[in-house]
């Protein structure tokens, strides 16, 4: 599953992914946008 090679990946929780692809109201097929939601969340934890 790509959330959790993204979640191993940059040492994040695979719910933070799922709830933040929820949020961002992603659909099948975007599998490629997962990587740059870890990103996006491991900045945030690292900054804050």
């Amino acid at each position: 599953m790509p959330a959790e090679a993204a979640a191993r990946r940059h040492g994040l929780d695979t719910r933070a992914i799922h709830v933040e692809v929820g949020r961002r109201k992603m659909v099948g097929g975007q599998e490629d946008m997962i990587t740059d939601i870890a990103l996006d969340l491991a900045a945030a934890a690292s900054a804050g």
